[in-house]
């Protein structure tokens, strides 16, 4: 379903081990559990935070400081070696909790627009579900998530591999 998965695809110059090794460290850092089989890492269980103050919450490996795993479901990273002694790494992101916090969100502008007269009501609770959308979904549980990936991996946006193969969905 694309509402709930995304994918992301690139070209890592490192080998496919070697590009499987920083993800695991990676995942270890934020507190994401996993298993390996082969060239594949999957996630079994994320970080669950409920409240905002908790150290699960919070990371030093992106300018936001959240930690983006806690916002998805699970993710699975398969690498397959290329030519040479580069790897392909497809990225594939659940982000049904992602959702779900948008739909609390979403409620609580509908409780609070139900208070308000009727344009200004329409107004609030479109703008709070957009804000959670893009901000939760797309750049939390969507950029973000890819983004740690492509810089523990070596994958600058102006290196080696061009911007584009990151920010298009592979499917």
């Amino acid at each position: 379903m694309k509402l709930l998965y995304q994918t992301y695809e690139s070209s890592s110059p490192l080998e496919a081990r070697e590009v499987l090794e920083r993800i695991e460290r990676l995942l270890s850092h934020e507190g994401v559990e996993y298993i390996t089989c082969g060239l594949r890492v999957a996630s079994t269980s994320t970080p669950i935070v409920i409240l905002g103050f908790q150290p699960k919450l919070h990371t030093r490996k992106n300018w936001v400081g959240l930690n983006p795993f806690a916002f998805v479901t699970s993710v699975d990273i398969h690498c397959e070696p290329v030519e040479g002694t580069s790897a392909r790494v497809t990225i594939r992101i659940n982000r049904r909790r992602a959702i779900l916090h948008v739909a609390f969100w979403g409620t609580c502008g509908a409780l609070m627009a139900q208070a308000m007269p009727e344009p200004a009501g329409v107004i609030l609770f479109g703008g709070m579900l957009l804000a959670a959308w893009f901000s939760i979904v797309k750049f939390l549980a969507g950029h973000l998530v890819k983004q740690e990936i492509m810089d523990e991996v070596g994958v600058r946006a102006s290196g080696v591999v061009g911007r584009r193969s990151w920010a298009l969905p592979f499917r």
